[in-house]
């Protein structure tokens, strides 16, 4: 090693105490000491990270309590939708529980296991209706009262952090039809120009509809 490349050493301590590796230069071109950064904060995350962090961690609340009736808060959420909705369709659940009806399948499926819920021939003939048992009435009255239980009345800002809730969940929702609206007015406007291209065509030149020219690949 050359002299240039040595890392001095710190001056002997008078107490006779061995150096501390924190106050050693190191090597030239070598990494520099790193201290850990202390953690972000609530205050600087992103509102869609607030609302995630919130709802696991309320999540993780609710499950150690519903364990005991062998639900979970996404199977309740399932129970309590159905129940709403009742006589309701995995689309129309996974519609608006907001997640994919593949996810929602597994659910439904151990809920049906566990005697729950029950599946009855569709009123169209297509898909199935969905219907709570008197045993997924019952449990269903019991996590809500699990949930209830030791819990305090709510304090003024927490219904006032639900209001809030509810009208943000309101403006989403809105917020997703009126895009799915434009994008199907704006389908239906595309098809009726290419349409009315093709029948200006026809009447102009007789001919029948315009298609792309093809080209033949030459044999191998």
């Amino acid at each position: 090693m050359s002299g240039r490349d040595q890392v001095p050493k710190p001056p002997p301590d008078p107490a006779g105490r061995p150096p501390d590796p924190d106050q050693q230069q190191p090597a030239a071109g070598g990494p520099r000491h790193m201290k850990a950064q202390p953690g972000t904060v609530p205050e600087q995350w992103a509102t869609h990270r607030l609302v995630s962090i919130a709802a696991r961690l309320d999540e993780r609340r609710l499950n150690r309590r519903l364990a005991r009736l062998g639900l979970t808060t996404g199977s309740l959420d399932a129970l309590e939708t159905a129940a709403e909705l009742e006589p309701t369709t995995a689309t129309d659940l996974a519609d608006m529980l907001c997640v994919s009806r593949q996810s929602l399948g597994k659910v439904l499926r151990r809920l049906q296991s566990l005697g729950f819920l029950t599946k009855e021939p569709g009123r169209d003939g297509r898909s199935a209706d969905i219907y709570l048992t008197p045993e997924g009435r019952a449990v269903l009255s019991a996590a809500g009262n699990l949930i209830r239980e030791g819990t305090e009345a709510e304090a003024p800002d927490e219904v006032l952090f639900r209001r809030q809730l509810e009208q943000h969940i309101l403006r989403l929702r809105n917020s997703e039809r009126n895009t799915a609206a434009r994008h199907t007015n704006s389908g239906r406007q595309s098809k009726n120009l290419t349409t009315t291209g093709a029948t200006i065509w026809r009447q102009q030149t007789g001919l029948p509809d315009p298609k792309p020219p093809f080209r033949k690949l030459p044999r191998q």
